[in-house]
């Protein structure tokens, strides 16, 4: 079982922070912007309406950008809560490192119970049931229930995904080929990779190219042509337009982030 820790609302320091912890965390953006690198080499600058889940031991860099305030809720294995949620939950809701979209309703519920937190900061019981109520808010958005009897006839091992994304960077792979690798039918598998990652499997093979194409611009010497062409983009404007969307700035400047 895991234990539902404290929520708290807080800043991030500008300075680049590089750590792991034991305990599963959730960040959820507040106001004003951060910056999060998860394995594996995905960057992502997010503010309200948007977040991460961070497994235990995944270590990981931030800071934040000025004036900023996020949401963070830990979630540890120690017993001896009276606030339990089931294994099962945390299995699917931690299964990867992952930035995450929040709709409009969940949206606004974390502003109300940051509100909240902000004015009872000492009120632990207040925390744990913040903690309890967002976790459940999130689990059933980005990881639906799914019966173990169903799942067990085709799971989506995302891991051998990411291998096969990888090995595939420069070419086209069709929904019908990775459907295939989780012995699935392409619209079971699209159904379920959606409740999985929260969103579709071309979004997420174009996430994939536009991490790699971010981690050679900041760690090689490459063109951005050759970049854009090792990552599978049709050509450089293609690139440009992915890391805009993605990071609000030219793989120029990215690049000189490094």
């Amino acid at each position: 079982m895991w234990t539902i820790g404290a929520s708290r609302v807080q800043s991030l320091d500008a300075q680049p922070h590089r750590h792991h912890h034991h305990h599963h965390q959730v960040v959820l953006g507040l106001h004003g912007e951060v910056w999060f690198e998860l394995p594996p080499r995905q960057q992502q600058r997010f503010g309200p309406g948007h977040g991460c889940l961070l497994p235990g031991n995944c270590e990981h860099s931030f800071h934040g950008d000025s004036d900023n305030a996020v949401v963070i809720i830990d979630v540890s294995s120690h017993d001896g809560s009276n606030h339990l949620i089931d294994a099962g939950l945390f299995d699917q809701l931690f299964a990867q490192p992952r930035f995450i979209d929040l709709d409009d309703n969940l949206i606004t519920l974390v502003r109300s119970l940051a509100h909240e937190l902000s004015q009872r900061p000492h009120d632990v019981q207040l925390q744990q049931h913040v903690s309890g109520l967002l976790l459940h808010s999130l689990f059933h958005r980005v990881a639906p229930y799914q019966d173990p009897q169903q799942s067990a006839a085709g799971r989506i091992d995302l891991a051998l995904l990411d291998q096969l994304i990888a090995n595939r960077l420069t070419e086209k792979l069709s929904v019908e080929e990775l459907a295939n690798a989780c012995h699935m039918s392409s619209s079971q598998f699209h159904l379920r990779f959606r409740q999985l990652t929260g969103m579709t499997p071309y979004q997420y093979i174009l996430q994939q190219r536009v991490q790699q194409a971010a981690w050679l611009l900041q760690n090689s010497s490459m063109t951005i042509g050759a970049v854009a062409a090792e990552t599978g983009f049709a050509n450089q404007s293609a690139l440009n337009h992915a890391i805009k969307a993605r990071f609000n700035m030219s793989p120029g400047q990215l690049r000189q982030q490094s």
